[in-house]
């Protein structure tokens, strides 16, 4: 019974300390991060939209370089963005010019490998 008694107990401390560290200490620091938003394909009558915005929050300006890659060809567009700026995309194609009907694209803060965002879109 008294080992029950102690497990009860230690599990309420347990409890406790995670509340008090997610009321005073939240997991995430919050403000410090890159953001792809509003990510759209639009379609109209003659031709495909890609559109989004990058957002950039790392708390200084920021390079972001954007490659779009679509019927064998590599289309990439470098940015600096301000802290705490918005830079909208966009990018046009054509259905008379595309053979395949695959577009992909990422967005990369500078010196990183690793995509802040990216996608694969099927055009039919």
């Amino acid at each position: 019974m008294s080992k029950l008694r102690a497990f009860y107990i230690i599990s309420l401390m347990i409890l406790g300390v995670l509340l008090v560290l997610t009321v005073f200490r939240p997991m995430a620091s919050g403000s410090e991060y890159s953001e792809v938003q509003r990510v759209q394909l639009l379609e109209r009558e003659d031709q495909w939209i890609i559109e989004f915005d990058i957002i950039n929050r790392e708390g200084e300006d920021m390079s972001y370089t954007i490659t779009v890659f679509a019927d064998e060809k590599l289309y990439t567009e470098s940015v600096l963005i301000k802290d705490e700026g918005m830079f909208t995309y966009i990018h046009h194609f054509y259905p008379d010019r595309l053979t395949k009907n695959e577009v992909n694209f990422a967005v990369y803060k500078e010196g990183e490998s690793t995509p802040v965002e990216q996608a694969t879109y099927f055009l039919r």
